[in-house]
């Protein structure tokens, strides 16, 4: 059945037609694929459903593009994941929505809390704006000759190359993004052996929502800021952050740490979540520590500013940024209650008594 001819059969409410136009739209036609890292990696790479990977016995089967028949039952049987807070002050409301990008099928749709949050805001605010197309055109910019032989000369191309055959990736279809980006979509897109796949990327689905709902949507960094983040300030930062997740993809570390994250997403479990520096793997050099700083404490402080400037301008702002924005003192959750604003944690949901 048809999209348009399933939402005229039934009478659906307002948000449930908004769901599937929005996943009909994003997963059944898109251009592109988000293929972030963790932690607001946001990259796009020309891997579509429309264009799939390399067919053969140990490639990951390619991402399942719903039905509006599934969006329904998804819809019916919608549970809440991921972490949610609402903040207040001045007399109105804003929330905080901490996402994953990669995801599991059964997590595109929202859960009644997250949906209700959703409804009550006025504008929708997102670390990027992913259909903008001067956001895509950095984030797709190749890198420059020097850093591409660079990569040829060090032996860096082959291996990379060497792991995206592994991931079944056509030939060259990242080769032309800077090392170190193609490095973390690699990092990206290994978790699909375990059922999780950029193209569900909840901050991306979210924005087509939005849209759908016509809801504003703000970004609330520049994609220049993120690319910048992403290939180190020297060349020889590029190769060590480079090195770091060819390393976890030979050990299947990477693998496994996307695998944790998504078990603390998808079981809401804030503990784990303010704990992540205590296992994540994530600062064993002096580069990946001040890497972590940059990607996360750094943005949070900078992105924290941008949530009081829209809220205190009399918006009801949902923010949807990567979980780990949330985590721990320097966590938006934690920095916003510090500029004054009552925090209350919606999901994880309170036990009933």
């Amino acid at each position: 059945m048809k999209v348009r001819s399933l939402m005229r059969s039934q009478r659906l409410p307002l948000w449930q037609k908004a769901c599937i136009a929005a996943c009909s739209l994003y997963l059944g036609g898109a251009g592109f694929s988000p293929l972030p890292a963790f932690a607001g990696q946001e990259i796009a790479a020309p891997t579509t459903l429309s264009s799939p990977l390399a067919q053969h016995s140990a490639c990951p089967a390619p991402a399942r593009v719903p039905t509006p028949a599934d969006i329904m039952q998804l819809m019916k049987s919608g549970t809440d994941h991921g972490f949610l807070w609402k903040i207040s002050k001045n007399g109105h409301d804003s929330w905080l929505y901490g996402t994953m990008h990669i995801a599991r099928f059964e997590w595109l749709i929202p859960g009644p809390l997250t949906r209700q949050a959703f409804k009550a805001s006025t504008m929708v605010a997102v670390e990027l704006v992913l259909s903008d197309p001067q956001t895509l055109a950095v984030l797709q910019r190749p890198a420059s000759n020097e850093r591409l032989q660079h990569l040829l000369e060090t032996g860096r191309r082959q291996k990379l190359d060497t792991e995206a055959q592994k991931q079944c990736l056509p030939a060259q279809a990242l080769q032309k993004l800077p090392g170190s980006i193609e490095a973390a979509s690699l990092m990206a897109l290994s978790g699909r052996a375990d059922g999780l796949y950029p193209d569900y990327a909840i901050d991306a689905i979210l924005q087509t929502f939005a849209k759908a709902a016509h809801k504003p949507l703000v970004a609330l960094e520049t994609a220049e800021a993120q690319v910048s983040l992403l290939t180190g300030k020297t060349q020889a930062e590029e190769d060590e952050l480079i090195d770091s997740a060819l390393q976890d993809l030979n050990s299947s570390t990477g693998q496994a740490e996307l695998t944790k994250l998504a078990a603390m997403w998808g079981n809401s479990d804030l503990a784990k979540l303010n704990s992540y520096r205590d296992w994540c793997q994530c600062e064993r050099t002096p580069t990946e520590a001040r890497q972590i700083k940059a990607m996360l404490d750094d943005r949070n402080v900078l992105m924290a500013e941008k949530i009081e400037h829209l809220h205190e301008s009399g918006q009801s702002v949902f923010v949807a940024v990567g979980a780990l924005h949330m985590s721990g003192p320097m966590g938006l959750p934690a920095l916003l209650q510090k500029a004054g604003y009552s925090v209350q944690t919606v999901l994880p949901a309170a036990a009933p008594l």
